[in-house]
């Protein structure tokens, strides 16, 4: 057994003198796995050559943050993130993740597809030890890449597709009010510039205020002509959501929230959110009373 193991050990190193000779099969395999190293080497250098365009704008992102300036933070953003409440979500997220005690960044897992997009996948490490696991997608606005969208790992409720992760069900229940209540602001203002300047930017593109005045027209018809349904939609804005559907993020990565109101006549909803910059955002709705 001893005088075996000897043996094995021989054979791959014999010597003579002070100097080690090295078998043929063995050279060709260590220079095989020297060129592998080599190249795995290479590979990564150029992951990180690529993808630090990204993570410049993720430290300068967080630097911003970190000493209060929400106003140049917003400007890591793509113009598809922003909206008319972004600074107010960026202000929230700020004191919500404690950034002005940022320690460090990490990222484990860096990647670009199309040429256009990017993402990382990391944790923000604060000066008390907590991390935060979250991911950040970015775009490309001419040369430069821009923040698209910010997810935080949190304890939400895995039922996607694709196994995203779904808000709390407090926080559904406060984006269908928010929904209910913009959609009845908007039914007596009249003010269709303004809603439109918060809906998600990918249904912006589709759409224009002209045509969500000229959607809702039957709505605001009801409010002009029967002053009685005045009290109506005052009372919605006051009211509590009922979840008809359990809510889900379909294959496209759109929420899905179905509900009703206990009010008569009854008021029933479906609202579609995608997610841009830090929040869900208006994509689709549907609403009958």
């Amino acid at each position: 057994m001893a005088s075996h193991a000897v043996y094995l050990h021989n054979s791959h190193e014999q010597h003579v003198g002070n100097e080690m000779k090295v078998p043929p099969i063995v050279r060709k395999l260590l220079i095989g796995v020297g060129s592998f190293a080599a190249f795995m080497s290479i590979v990564v250098a150029i992951i990180f050559q690529a993808t630090s365009g990204l993570t410049k704008v993720a430290d300068s992102f967080f630097d911003a943050l970190k000493k209060g300036d929400t106003n140049q933070a917003l400007n890591y953003f793509s113009e598809q993130a922003l909206n008319q409440s972004s600074k107010e979500n960026l202000n929230d997220f700020r004191l919500d993740n404690s950034l002005a005690d940022l320690k460090n960044l990490s990222w484990s897992k860096r990647s670009i597809s199309n040429t256009d997009s990017g993402e990382l996948t990391g944790t923000v490490n604060l000066k008390n030890g907590q991390n935060i696991p979250l991911t950040i997608s970015f775009t490309k606005e001419g040369e430069d890449w821009k923040i698209y969208s910010i997810k935080k790992e949190s304890t939400g409720i895995v039922d996607g597709v694709d196994g995203e992760e779904l808000p709390s069900e407090k926080r559904l229940i406060r984006l269908s009010r928010e929904t209910t209540n913009r959609f009845m602001d908007v039914i007596k203002t009249n003010d269709f510039s303004s809603y439109y300047r918060g809906i998600s930017y990918m249904w912006s593109m589709e759409t224009s205020p002209e045509e969500l005045s000229t959607a809702f027209q039957q709505f605001r018809k009801v409010y002009e002509n029967q002053p009685a349904s005045h009290q109506y939609f005052k009372s919605l804005a006051n009211m509590e959501p009922i979840f008809t559907e359990k809510p889900s993020i379909n294959q496209n990565s759109v929420l899905v929230i179905s509900g009703k109101y206990n009010i008569k006549p009854k008021y029933t909803f479906t609202y579609k959110y995608v997610f841009e910059g830090l929040s869900w955002k208006l994509v689709g709705l549907e609403a009958n009373f």
